[in-house]
């Protein structure tokens, strides 16, 4: 992935007229709102908004095809890790299942069932997908590999025995932007600008006010005048979500992210919110909304203390390269699969390499009624 240093690559028409009645919707709440709404609600707008939002309207997003690459995309080295890790969770359950939350292209759960059948064992594998359209994409790929599924239109009412799998899913929550101005907190949301948009300061709002002041008494210090960065009470809402839908077994959660005293770190100033579009990698949310991928990066320690408020175990805490290192990754270079050998080790250089998704990406493991060690590589729950 690399930041933009020229222009990017114009839509094709079609893009450009999903584009455009995305931004008419936006446009007419906003001149119905006094011109302004906050970032979350046109981060919900830009991502879900049913057939125009980015995870709506079609266009491809996953490969090198799309906007950008994800861990399962590269290599299935990832899943054969994950699947060692979990295969002792799973050997514990009678009957357990797997629960795959938004599973992209299909690639994990397909790469997931093969390596845990190679480890002789079988699982009830279901998938959560709010994308009706990358759920088709799914549903054919599954298939046409042969592999059972069931896919879910929410959390299931009743609780599983298993793990459930969130890979790249929490840093696509919809945030809340903030500046610190003047010792206040003041929402920092979206204005018009001409037929677009910009960004714009709106009125100080209580709760937002609560919550920065609950999280400088968190860090033992006052933000900065002029910092500026992003809360997503939606993170850990889901977690909690999530651990009421876990009878016994495990969560694992995989993201880009920091814990809060690296994410509000006064040199951090800017906040994390980052777009992606044809793997070029920048910082303006408001270019083609619908088009471009949307995203920040994940608070570790917010997630932490919600599951554990929920009645969960954080049993680890480490990075991707660490986890994949230790885990034995490279161990697995010589498998069979459907890359050559010089794919699999360029692809395991940028899961486990500190410039790339290695150090970027953290791997977190939460436990409910299990007695579970923490997973491979050093083990970091100290810092969250």
């Amino acid at each position: 992935m690399t930041r933009v240093s020229e222009p990017l690559p114009k839509p094709d028409e079609h893009g450009l007229d999903v584009s455009h009645r995305l931004g008419e919707l936006i446009r007419a709440e906003l001149r119905a709102n006094d011109g302004w709404m906050g970032f979350e609600r046109y981060m919900q707008f830009a991502l879900y908004e049913p057939e125009l939002g980015y995870y709506h309207n079609g266009s491809r997003k996953f490969g090198f095809g799309g906007d950008f690459v994800t861990a399962p995309e590269l290599s299935s080295l990832f899943a054969k890790s994950i699947a060692k890790e979990i295969s002792g969770v799973l050997a514990q359950l009678h009957d357990p299942v797997i629960l795959e939350i938004g599973a992209g292209t299909g690639r994990f759960a397909q790469d997931m069932i093969n390596a845990l059948s190679a480890r002789s064992i079988d699982v009830r594998y279901l998938i959560l997908e709010p994308s009706a359209d990358l759920r088709a994409r799914q549903q054919a790929r599954l298939a046409s590999a042969h592999i059972d599924a069931t896919w879910l239109e929410k959390l299931p009412a009743d609780p599983i025995q298993g793990v459930i799998l969130a890979n790249e899913v929490l840093d696509a929550f919809p945030v809340t932007c903030f500046v610190k101005r003047e010792g206040e907190t003041r929402p920092l949301g979206v204005g018009l600008m001409g037929e677009g948009f910009e960004w714009a300061e709106g009125e100080p709002d209580p709760g937002l006010t609560d919550r920065i002041a609950a999280l400088e008494a968190s860090l033992g210090r006052v933000l900065p005048d002029g910092f500026r960065s992003e809360i997503c009470p939606a993170g850990p809402a889901w977690m909690a979500s999530a651990a009421s839908a876990l009878d016994k077994g495990a969560i694992l959660a995989i993201d880009y992210g920091l814990t809060e005293r690296e994410y509000y770190h006064p040199q951090r100033d800017s906040g994390t919110l980052i777009c992606h579009y044809r793997h070029r990698a920048h910082v303006n949310p408001f270019l083609w909304p619908g088009l471009q991928d949307i995203s920040a990066w994940v608070d570790f320690s917010a997630c932490a203390r919600a599951a554990e408020g929920a009645g969960l175990a954080v049993a680890g805490f480490t990075t991707q390269g660490q986890f994949l290192i230790e885990g034995g990754a490279a161990e697995s270079l010589g498998e069979p699969d459907a890359t050559t050998p010089l794919q699999a080790a360029q692809a395991l250089k940028t899961l486990i390499l500190p410039g790339e998704m290695g150090e970027r990406f953290k791997l977190m493991l939460l436990s409910r009624d299990l007695p579970l060690g923490p997973p491979p590589g050093r083990d970091f729950r100290n810092r969250l």
